[in-house]
């Protein structure tokens, strides 16, 4: 009996789609703020960052972004005021998983060092 090692086209795929290594964050949130479908601003204190890369970032809201829609990114804790553009957002369980691309030059560095994973975002920014 063989075994076929080459990956799936899916896996593949996906793996092109990745520019930059994606980091597991914990105990991070931010402050969110977009406009809604009907033109409302919608606003969410405290969105539990996912994940970083130096390209964008994970994190979760309770109602759905709108791709290509620009969101403010905010957290005095953690230094950080800029603005993402919404790439993908997918409804998990009662939240959504919103990804965002950094834009208007705002972009996060990795650390050099060896670290180890989730990392604390206040270390990072």
């Amino acid at each position: 009996m063989s075994t076929n090692s080459t990956p799936s086209w899916s896996a593949l795929k996906r793996k092109d789609l990745r520019r930059s290594r994606r980091y597991a964050v914990e105990g991070a949130t931010l402050r969110i703020s977009w406009l809604g479908l009907n033109g409302s601003l919608k606003v969410v204190q405290n969105a539990r960052v996912l994940n970083i890369s130096e390209e964008g970032m994970a994190f979760e809201l309770p109602e759905a972004a709108q791709l290509a829609t620009r969101v403010n990114l905010q957290s005095d804790k953690h230094k950080l005021l800029g603005v993402g553009m919404v790439r993908h957002c997918r409804r998990v369980g009662a939240k959504y998983i919103v990804g965002v691309e950094f834009s208007d030059g705002l972009r996060w560095r990795a650390p050099q060092e060896p670290f180890t994973e989730p990392v604390q975002l206040s270390d990072l920014l």
